[in-house]
């Protein structure tokens, strides 16, 4: 009888341990110290996210979008193509914009930021398990600095000049990486 108990709960611990691990290419999403990237599947989770951490104010979806919106869409992936189901505007506490996308496939996200960086632009956003933020300030990126996101940068003049001792994950796409240094 315990054997039998002893051998449903070892069977129990390698169901959960495997189911664990599952993520994108088998490996899960995870950010600094083994914790998960936080999660944000559409643009009403994004907004509740960064409102936890900075002021995120007078949303705006792409169909609207105009002005200072429409040209911090353009700098960045778009499309099913690049792994970006949704975008979103809204503004900082000083009025600076905060870009926000859903992301279906991580991996086409950061191809289609390192596509960028070699276009010239900037290959950097702040990236969750299913969802990229880029702030238009300084001040939003501190702020934000502490929810768990990781920076995906395509720049390898950054990427050269990350300090040891901070997260420095390669593998997604050549000459990009995911780190948890935040430049001040």
């Amino acid at each position: 009888m315990r054997l039998s108990r002893t051998l449903t709960a070892g069977a129990a611990l390698v169901a959960l341990a495997t189911l664990t691990g599952c993520g994108e290419d088998g490996e899960a999403a995870t950010g600094t110290d083994g914790k998960s990237l936080p999660k944000a599947k559409d643009v009403a989770a994004m907004v509740r996210f960064v409102n936890q951490y900075t002021v995120c104010k007078d949303l705006e979806t792409e169909a609207k979008a105009g002005g200072s919106a429409k040209k911090a869409f353009a700098k960045l992936p778009e499309g099913s193509g690049n792994g970006v189901k949704e975008r979103a505007f809204c503004e900082a506490e000083r009025g600076q914009p905060i870009v926000m996308l859903t992301v279906s496939d991580m991996k086409k996200f950061v191809a289609g930021l390192k596509a960028k960086e070699d276009a010239g632009e900037d290959g950097v956003a702040m990236v969750g398990a299913d969802f990229a933020i880029v702030p238009g300030d300084n001040g939003t990126s501190t702020a934000l600095k502490a929810s768990g996101l990781l920076i995906a940068s395509c720049k390898a003049d950054f990427n050269s000049k990350i300090p040891s001792g901070y997260l420095k994950r390669e593998g997604l796409v050549q000459g990009c990486l995911m780190t948890d240094y935040f430049p001040e």
